[in-house]
């Protein structure tokens, strides 16, 4: 008898699954048609771009930026405020905070995948109508007055995801958590390097502002000097004009330094995340010299890689593609099981009793039909994502390359524009100390000795900007390279790429 009642319920079982499956089939029939959008845009692949000539490494030993390379100037000042930026910074605050939002709709998305497990019970006083069509002779065994009763139910519910629409969207957000991960990264990159700039300007603006009061200084004296020489005869109005003229001008100068100088303190303070009274308590800058770098002998073929951008746009187009995966199964039949198991009795003193017991299991089916245009609309805009994360990445990618090759080349000329700016600023130096001989002399006319200043005057401020420059290239290469960016040691990284 009992072989023959379990034969009897696997041959219903049996019959069961295979009505399950025939119900699919039949469904699945009849799901909405999906959208044909033709074929979607590729990424641009790095051996495609066309910069081996751009990016030729012309130091064999040159190293990639190692992190913490802001280090590598040995000023302690500067190490503080890159460290405070790095805490402090509103941007990079933000940066993380879109990590954290990444990161915990990521783990929403992953719980699409697993058992939805919930527990509902309730407790009640409640009275029987007995006028609702019960014949007579069944209204002495219906409950009568108020009564006490009660209920606990645990249900179980579990997404098959035959078309793997949960597994999709999981992919996605994870895609989106690396990408937050690697805007991090990038934030916290350009902020060092604005942070670098902005120290190295206020350097270049201190050498400035000293050269302008040199200047205003010795403008001041030779008024002074013209005045009395007008005094004794030896020197016209018009000259005593000039002098006066050329002091003032070199006043005007010399507060012009000091406005820049302090706007360059009040932007570093802002870097930092501090109020403007932060960069009144900088002293100046003592900065090491430092040998500018090159590219390294991998370049062409690691640059990619070494950039958190280029990284976190990959990652996108990832999640581009889990998008459009993922409204793609929502063209199809919703399979899940479902089960319920409880007690419930009218009289909590019989709620935990064997026949207060009641359940149900089985299988559900959900079949989008008619969504009056939502499902093609999610899919069209899903591919129209991808296709934008897409367009962003190849632009990243060019960028990439772009920067670099700026970076690289400005870095290469410094070197001999330094040098030219040296030059100049000794022969202005010498010419200057031969035209005040010659005017002490008497050889030379005032004016004379005004437009050998001037020329001084610009190349000891071009000798100062051109120096600032090259470490402005450097600082660029930095940020070109990924500023000590491994991918092999953030995990982040790991994942595969939108080529394949």
């Amino acid at each position: 008898m009992l072989q023959f009642s379990v034969r009897t319920a696997l041959r219903r079982r049996q019959a069961g699954l295979g009505g399950v499956a025939v119900m699919g089939a039949a469904l699945l029939a009849g799901c909405a048609p999906v959208p044909h959008l033709g074929a979607a845009p590729q990424p641009i692949a790095a051996e495609a771009v066309a910069a081996r000539q751009s990016l030729s490494p012309a130091a064999p030993d040159a190293a990639w930026p190692a992190e913490g390379w802001w280090r590598a100037y040995r000023d302690p000042q500067l190490d503080a405020l890159v460290a405070e930026g790095l805490a402090a910074s509103p941007d990079v605050a933000m940066a993380r905070a879109r990590l954290d939002r990444a990161a915990a709709l990521a783990r929403q998305a992953g719980a699409g995948r697993l058992p939805q497990v919930d527990v509902q019970g309730g407790v009640q006083e409640e009275k029987q109508s007995l006028n609702l069509g019960f014949p007579p002779q069944f209204k002495p065994v219906l409950p009568q007055g108020w009564n006490d009763g009660g209920q606990i139910a645990t249900s179980l519910g579990f997404d098959l995801d035959l078309w793997g629409r949960n597994r999709a969207a999981f992919a996605a957000a994870t895609s989106q958590r690396r990408a937050a991960a690697l805007d991090l990264q990038q934030a916290r990159l350009v902020l060092s390097v604005a942070i670098v700039s902005a120290y190295v300007d206020l350097d270049r603006l201190i050498a400035e502002r000293a050269i302008r009061a040199t200047q205003a200084r010795g403008m001041e004296q030779a008024s002074q000097l013209v005045e009395q020489r007008r005094a004794s005869g030896l020197e016209t109005t018009g000259t005593t004009a000039q002098a006066t003229a050329a002091a003032a001008v070199a006043r005007i100068a010399l507060s012009q330094a000091d406005e820049a100088l302090a706007l360059r303190r009040h932007q570093i303070a802002a870097l930092v995340g501090a109020g403007p009274d932060r960069g009144l308590a900088l002293t100046a800058p003592a900065l090491a010299p430092i040998a500018l770098r090159d590219l390294p002998a991998t370049a062409t073929t690691e640059l990619l890689a070494r950039r958190p951008d280029v990284i976190a746009a990959r990652e996108r187009v990832s999640a581009g593609l889990s998008s459009i995966r993922e409204a793609r199964a929502g063209f199809f039949p919703s399979i899940s099981l479902n089960a319920l198991f409880g007690v419930q009795s009218l009289g909590l003193e019989r709620l935990f009793e064997a026949d207060a017991t009641y359940g149900r299991v089985g299988p559900a089916v959900s079949l989008p039909i008619f969504r009056g245009g939502a499902l093609a609309g999610r899919y069209r805009a899903a591919r129209a994502d991808h296709d934008a994360a897409v367009a962003s990445y190849n632009a990243t990618i060019l960028g990439a390359y772009r920067e670099t090759a700026d970076a690289v080349t400005t870095t290469r000329l410094a070197a001999q524009r330094l040098a030219d700016a040296r030059a100049a600023v000794a022969a202005s130096e010498e010419a200057f100390a031969t035209i005040s001989a010659r005017y002490k002399a008497g050889l030379a006319t005032y004016l004379d000795v005004l437009q050998v200043d001037d020329r001084l005057l610009a190349a000891r401020i071009a000798e100062a900007d051109v120096a600032a420059a090259a470490r402005g290239a450097d600082l660029a290469l930095v940020r070109a390279l990924g500023g000590g960016f491994d991918p092999a040691a953030d995990q982040t990284s790991q994942k595969d790429s939108p080529h394949g």
